[in-house]
């Protein structure tokens, strides 16, 4: 089993470091740009976290002008079309990135990245294709199953979406593979910050014109300019010709179903609470809770932050660490990150839970109070998400996606029958409680599946979530002391 690294007698906090770079951290003279350069986590979690912070940031603060400019059945609208761009988004990001950044760290593929590439960008453009017919041909029906016919515009617009993500997920999924994760960030700032912009124009300078069709129009102008900078960066990475060999694109479709059935379950799984509610209820009804859910959304996005930041590094370096190191450090790493992420979110959480309504006025404002007794609920079970994310992108990365697409699988139908159960029986606040059985019964199916195939000791990861308190007030310690010194020695 492979064992943490140790400085003398104190173990290390996080997988973020080696021995040295802790004497470092610790001890630092110039700590950000030695100890940034130096490690390959430390580099790439600062660049992947910029990432979603800055999705998180633009999202949040255009949230709290939208949701103050809308009204509350627009707003609802406008959540369950984010939801399926995001499932669409989501699902075909799995779809691509992890079966090539597999295949291309693969062996036997060393010679045949340019027919990784190649296949990657086909399977691109036919899911990509697959969805705008599923658009043209259901739109309609999905529109009418939401009871939400304001939506049925906004699908016709996010084709022109679909065929801006082609270039752009291509181009991201290449940066990934050689963890250019900086030149990622960049793309998704001018990305979110041209719609964040936008946003802030329409309320302040022409707020007759804050509609659904203006926001979708400046969502696909953003989407533009990022899929430009995106192309930009990787112009270096990508295939000068076109090399197609079907038995590599057939190994990488073989490869990738089960992780695309992974991702569409999971995404559906996270989303019940928005489209189940829609249908269930009443149109009245099903808006406001809608509108209500997608608070508490957003506000898991915040939570899902770190998650989403780690899963984005660990897939790559698991891949890597298994074909080095074994499985042994693949576990090592997988508890020291879910660790960690659980010192960050656990205090948010419980701030959350204390403080809700401080939190929805700044958020929602007022109008939003009755979603304080939903978000207490379901907030401080926000702490098996990260299992979630870490769950998928470590069994993608040992070669179990097979064993991930029936998990997911089971998953989801039970969100699905939970979800409709619990509404039929208690009305707008049952998806709440679908929200708390469902995380519950997902943490018990993960970890139970983590131990039979990684070894996972949950020992372990209760003993690096207190060493990351207790190394970090160490560090707090130790810096006031050198703080204090400076000032005396300075006076």
């Amino acid at each position: 089993m492979f064992s943490p690294k140790t400085v003398g007698t104190k173990e290390c906090f996080c997988p973020l470091l080696n021995g040295n770079q802790y004497l470092d951290y610790f001890y630092p003279k110039v700590f950000p740009l030695k100890v940034l350069r130096s490690s390959f986590w430390l580099h790439s979690i600062f660049y992947t976290f910029l990432q979603r912070f800055s999705l998180f940031f633009f999202g949040v603060v255009s949230y709290i002008i939208l949701v103050r400019a809308l009204l509350t059945e627009q707003n609802a609208v406008w959540s369950l079309y984010l939801m399926i761009l995001m499932i669409f988004e989501t699902v075909k990001q799995g779809l691509l990135r992890n079966p090539t950044i597999k295949f291309l760290s693969l062996p036997q593929y060393a010679q045949q990245k340019n027919e990784v590439q190649y296949a990657a960008l086909l399977i691109n453009v036919l899911f990509s294709s697959v969805a705008i017919l599923g658009l043209v041909f259901f739109g309609p029906s999905i529109s009418s199953l939401l009871k939400s016919p304001d939506l049925l515009p906004l699908l016709w617009w996010s084709i022109g979406m679909i065929v801006l993500l082609i270039p752009f997920s291509h181009c991201e999924v290449m940066l990934q593979a050689s963890y250019k994760f900086s030149s990622i960030f960049w793309a998704y700032f001018i990305r979110q910050g041209f719609f964040f912009t936008g946003i802030v124009v329409l309320y302040f300078f022409f707020r007759p014109h804050f509609d659904l069709i203006n926001m979708m129009l400046l969502q696909v102008v953003a989407l533009a300019l990022g899929a430009i900078v995106m192309i930009w960066k990787a112009r270096s990475l990508l295939a000068k010709k076109a090399h197609f060999n079907k038995q590599v694109t057939v190994q990488m479709l073989q490869f990738g179903k089960y992780i695309f059935g992974t991702n569409l379950f999971s995404n559906l799984a996270r989303s019940f609470d928005h489209f189940v509610t829609a249908n269930v209820l009443n149109p009245a009804e099903g808006k406001s809770y809608v509108a209500y859910y997608n608070v508490v959304s957003r506000i898991n996005t915040m939570m899902d932050v770190p998650s989403l930041a780690a899963a984005d590094v660990l897939f790559p370096k698991s891949v890597e660490t298994l074909e080095t190191d074994g499985l042994g450090k693949v576990k090592y790493y997988f508890e020291r990150m879910i660790a960690t992420i659980l010192a960050l979110i656990v205090p948010a959480s419980v701030f959350i839970f204390l403080f809700p309504k401080f939190v929805i006025h700044i958020l929602a404002g007022p109008a939003y109070y009755a979603v304080v007794p939903i978000l207490q609920l379901t907030v401080l079970f926000s702490i098996t998400r990260p299992l979630g994310y870490l769950f998928g992108s470590t069994l993608d990365s040992i070669g179990k996606p097979k064993v991930n697409f029936y998990i997911g699988l089971l998953y989801m139908l039970i969100s699905l029958a939970v979800n409709y159960f619990c509404l039929l029986q208690f009305g707008g606040p049952g998806a709440a409680y679908a929200t708390v059985i469902n995380a519950v019964v997902g943490m018990i199916m993960m970890i139970a599946v983590l131990k039979k195939y990684i070894h996972l000791e949950l020992k372990n990861v209760y003993t690096y979530w207190l060493n990351v308190y207790r190394d970090a007030f160490k560090m707090i310690g130790k810096l006031g002391k050198k703080l204090l010194n400076v000032s005396k020695s300075s006076a």
